[in-house]
């Protein structure tokens, strides 16, 4: 696996927090923005009406990237650096977890650094975000979390030959692809990519607080890891597992 990393351009950055803005999103993906820049009017930018939200974060964000062009830039160099002195690692250990050879594996990966401080990743492009604001261990820890990911997705696909499409939000098949992010990282050497005091913070919060049979989900996913014999079957029975409780885990999502 290789990662290319560059500053996203004006236009791409307004529509990727944009994204994040619209009327149908809930208040979880749209405050992040406005507890990020503080400048940012929330009233306007959270009550108004779309048309008016939209030209006011335009405006405001266009001000922005006007005043931190040069930091994106020079953030996508310096993270490429940093990404270059873990690859061989990351590979290593992506192997060893996944059980296929990941060296030769997605040598197209792509990254844009944003001033979106969420980070969204496109699967079919290959392709995901990171936060200019994040530091070294932060960009890492991001870039590890969607890779999982691209691997997970890949043999997926390569197991029950299904369509790309089913793997967003809101399809089950893409909330358990976020909360098995956990997984790997507590019994896996991926785990070794991320700082043990982060080991609580890689997946959405609300995963965290989720329970199913009066036994925490992560915990639980993390048993059925252990008594599979490969990742196919993790695959298979996590989603087994999922789709029995399906009510239940949509119940405690945000």
């Amino acid at each position: 696996m290789h990662l290319s990393i560059k500053p996203m351009n004006k236009k791409a950055n307004l529509k990727s927090c944009l994204l994040f803005q619209q009327d149908a999103v809930s208040a979880y993906w749209r405050e992040p923005l406005f507890s990020t820049y503080t400048f940012l009017d929330k009233e306007k930018g959270l009550n108004s009406d779309w048309k008016s939200r939209k030209k006011y974060i335009t405006e405001e964000l266009s001000r922005l990237y006007t005043n931190t062009k040069s930091e994106l830039l020079d953030k996508s160099k310096f993270f490429q650096t940093i990404w270059n002195n873990h690859e061989v690692k990351v590979n290593e250990i992506f192997s060893q977890t996944f059980k296929i050879d990941c060296h030769n594996l997605f040598n197209d990966l792509k990254a844009d650094i944003s001033l979106n401080p969420i980070c969204p990743r496109w699967l079919k492009l290959k392709y995901f975000t990171v936060f200019y604001q994040s530091n070294e261990t932060k960009f890492m820890e991001t870039s590890i979390h969607e890779i999982i990911h691209f691997v997970w997705f890949y043999i997926w696909n390569q197991t029950f030959k299904d369509d790309y499409k089913d793997y967003e939000n809101p399809n089950l098949k893409w909330v358990l692809s976020e909360m098995v992010v956990d997984t790997f990282v507590k019994n896996t050497d991926i785990g070794h990519l991320f700082l043990k005091k982060n080991h609580n913070n890689t997946v959405y919060s609300y995963f965290y607080r989720m329970i199913i049979n009066e036994v925490p989900i992560l915990e639980t996913l993390s048993q059925i890891y252990k008594n599979s014999t490969d990742i196919p079957q993790f695959m298979q029975k996590a989603y087994e597992y999922c789709l029995d409780n399906e009510t239940a885990i949509r119940k405690q999502m945000l």
